[in-house]
């Protein structure tokens, strides 16, 4: 799973904004913002700046290690090397990478198809 730090924080945000029984409204009047910004903010259009975030961590009383994301450990060293190709590519790259998964993947698929009906022979 690549991990999306927007939505992490947004889904972080909204949570404890709903935990705590706040309103979107009541919680940017509380902090100083707008409404809208506090909407961009939980759907993961956009980070909050630092001062609105740590004013957001205040009133809904976060716990800073509550954003940091969990990390599942895997021992498959391809599995990470392939994560981190990907995570570290460009648009182009990731295009080419997707590409050429998809095709392998279909491929894959073909030849257990293939397997099964010659076993059912």
């Amino acid at each position: 799973m690549i991990f999306d730090d927007k939505k992490y924080i947004a889904k972080k945000i909204k949570e404890y904004r709903l935990q705590n029984g706040l309103t979107q409204e009541e919680l940017a009047e509380k902090i100083d913002i707008g409404t809208k910004q506090i909407s961009r903010i939980e759907v993961g259009d956009f980070y909050p700046s630092l001062n609105t975030f740590l004013k957001i961590v205040e009133v809904l009383n976060i716990n800073l290690n509550d954003f940091i994301a969990p990390n599942p450990k895997d021992d498959n060293k391809t599995r990470l090397k392939l994560i981190n190709m990907i995570y570290n590519a460009n648009n182009d790259e990731i295009d080419f990478y997707d590409r050429i998964l998809t095709f392998a993947t279909d491929e894959v698929a073909e030849v257990k198809k293939n397997i099964l009906i010659k076993k059912t022979y």
